[in-house]
């Protein structure tokens, strides 16, 4: 064999050492597969809408909306046959109702809470005629003018095929988990034309506090930029917005930033109450079969639509107009309310559609408002209106969808511009730290730890969620003893007391020592040495005591615990000098755990 030949073999067999060849090339295949299948789901989504809109929008109703991106067109009339909106809305709500009961009751509603409840809650199993059932509902929703978006149903049909793939090649809990993830990012990074927004939507739109599912973040971004060039080559690579170079130049424009994050945070919490509030306090007490209610909610849209036209399908068109500054203030002040009104009749009533659209026009009209209001009242701090809407797109999506950094990447992507992420990061960050404990999605849960798909992965980070007080016996009297106390008062101190051990305590207050009974049963042998004994002589002294507070965590009382050997610690009400309120015996700690324990598994079988 040649000298150069044996080199390289060599080189490659040391390269093959440091690196995990076979996983690297399993998960490049199954998110090259999972970023091929969602691509195909997504542009049959998209043709898909695009057709039943020119059916029954166009065709019945007369109703021409304006185009976006590349295909913007200033040019738009009001339905021609507005009436036939009173048709074409509820007999579309009728079938999508039929439909989603008849074989799939979990592609009800905007898709991406269902998503997240089958990853935290269902073993990330999603049922294969969900994704058939999706696709063909959302058509339908968003086809014949419903107010919802594409986002839901291409991650619920990305998670989908996902899961199947994991069902085909028979893989583990742990890999399902992450190729549902994967195909998220796969749906949403082709549908948006943005493969790293959505690889980082798809991580972290599970929690609504700041976290991300880290684990799945190689594999989604792959998934995503296969998709992405999918979808893009049957359908144009062209962004979805067409936005002029506009860029962050003029500090002095934060502080009206600043108030625009301060606003769309009351807008969002309005959003995502009417949007419940519609829900659960209109259709769920109608008294009418279920699948009749996206009807009911198809009929009160179409009333709405004859008015306000404007709030009609996903809305990208009318965006378009707010970004390039011709729809007048009247009219955006109308939309504003009109699109969260009937966002909440077509998905709250069970309509088939996403969020994402809509709550990007709503957080686009509300700064163009905003930009409107501003330049009235402060024209020198009043930043460009198309500026405001950019910003507002994805600071109230952030706030609403618990997404901060995925959402800037998102609205920066479909707009082609990064030229706004540092007044959109401020208003992000603004908007989601206001909305704190609401989501439009109700299945997140706070963080890795919080949900049950990871029971059992976190022993620290379950001890770190108690606290000493949450463990100690509230009631408990903790007799104390002098260091002078001679070993006669000690046995009739533990003749008389119902306490195991005893803190030795000082005139100041400072705890020099404690010792237990098996302490004292260590000298009882040796009689002679009795009268010598004070309390300070018996157990630890104070160069090896160690002491809680009510507010340390379990992870830290177990380190004391080990360190010192201890099965008991004095918990103290503060810092010392400080009274002794209570003991804490190592025992308590770990039935405190496995409590703990019991009920995440407990809320995960539910």
């Amino acid at each position: 064999m040649p000298t150069q030949l044996r080199a390289w073999i060599e080189r490659f067999a040391r390269f093959a050492t440091r690196v995990d060849l076979y996983n690297f090339g399993r998960w490049l295949v199954l998110a090259l597969i999972v970023g091929v299948v969602a691509g195909l789901a997504g542009t049959l989504l998209t043709w898909g809408v695009d057709g039943v809109g020119s059916l029954l929008l166009e065709g019945v109703a007369g109703f021409d909306a304006p185009g976006h991106g590349a295909a913007a067109d200033s040019t738009w009339s009001a339905p021609r046959r507005p009436w036939l909106l009173l048709v074409v809305l509820p007999l579309a709500g009728l079938a999508v109702g039929w439909i989603v009961r008849r074989f799939a009751p979990e592609a009800e509603g905007h898709g991406t809470d269902a998503v997240i409840n089958a990853y935290h809650r269902g073993r990330a199993v999603i049922r294969r005629r969900v994704v058939p059932v999706k696709l063909l509902t959302s058509m339908l929703t968003i086809g014949s003018g419903g107010s919802a978006g594409r986002e839901g149903p291409v991650a619920q049909v990305g998670a989908g095929v996902g899961s199947y793939l994991a069902d085909l090649l028979r893989l583990g809990y742990h890999d399902r988990r992450v190729l549902v993830i994967a195909g998220v990012a796969a749906g949403v990074g082709g549908m948006f034309r943005a493969p790293l927004g959505a690889a980082l939507f798809a991580v972290e739109v599970l929690y609504s506090d700041p976290d991300f599912e880290s684990e799945a973040l190689i594999p989604a971004i792959i998934s995503s930029i296969v998709s992405y060039v999918v979808v893009a080559s049957l359908t144009g690579w062209n962004a979805i917005f067409d936005t002029a170079d506009i860029r962050f130049a003029r500090p002095h424009e934060l502080l009206a930033y600043l108030v625009l994050g301060m606003v769309l945070a009351l807008i969002g919490m309005i959003y995502v109450k009417v949007f419940y509030g519609m829900r659960d306090g209109f259709f769920a007490r109608l008294p009418i079969p279920p699948w009749t209610k996206p009807a009911v909610g198809g009929l009160l849209l179409a009333l709405l639509g004859i008015a306000v036209p404007q709030v009609l399908g996903g809305g990208y068109g009318w965006l378009q107009l707010t970004i390039d500054g011709q729809l007048p203030f009247a009219l955006l002040a109308i939309l504003l309310p009109a699109k969260i009104l009937a966002t909440s009749l077509t998905i709250g009533s069970g309509g088939s559609g996403g969020v994402f659209a809509p709550s990007l026009v709503i957080g686009g009209v509300a700064g163009a408002v905003f930009a409107g209001l501003a330049e009235r009242a402060a024209p020198q701090l009043a930043p460009p209106t198309a500026a405001c809407v950019l910003v507002g797109m994805g600071g109230f999506f952030a706030a609403v969808a618990k997404v901060p950094v995925a959402s800037l990447i998102m609205v920066a992507e479909m707009s082609g511009s990064y030229g706004l992420l540092v007044p959109m990061m401020l208003v992000s960050s603004v908007a989601y730290l206001l909305m704190r404990g609401v989501s439009i999605y109700e299945q997140q849960v706070p963080g890795r730890i919080d949900s049950p798909a990871h029971v059992g992965e976190f022993q620290i980070d379950v001890l770190e969620r108690l606290t000493v007080r949450e463990v100690m016996d509230p009631n408990q009297k903790v007799i104390s003893v002098a260091p002078g106390a001679s070993f006669d008062e000690v046995l009739a101190l533990l003749a008389d007391a119902d306490q195991y051990a005893f803190p030795v305590v000082n005139e100041r207050g400072m705890v020099e020592g404690m010792f237990s009974i098996n302490d004292v049963r260590r000298v009882m042998a040796t009689p002679e040495v009795w009268p010598l004994l004070v309390a300070s002589d018996l157990g630890v002294t104070a160069h090896g005591i160690a002491y809680l507070e009510p507010d340390d965590d379990l992870h830290a009382a177990v380190q004391r615990f080990t360190a010192l050997r201890r099965e008991i610690l004095p918990v103290l009400e503060g810092r010392p000098p400080a009274p002794v309120i209570g003991l804490l015996r190592h025992h308590q700690v770990m039935e405190a755990y496995d409590r703990e324990l019991r009920r995440l598994r407990e809320a995960a079988a539910d």
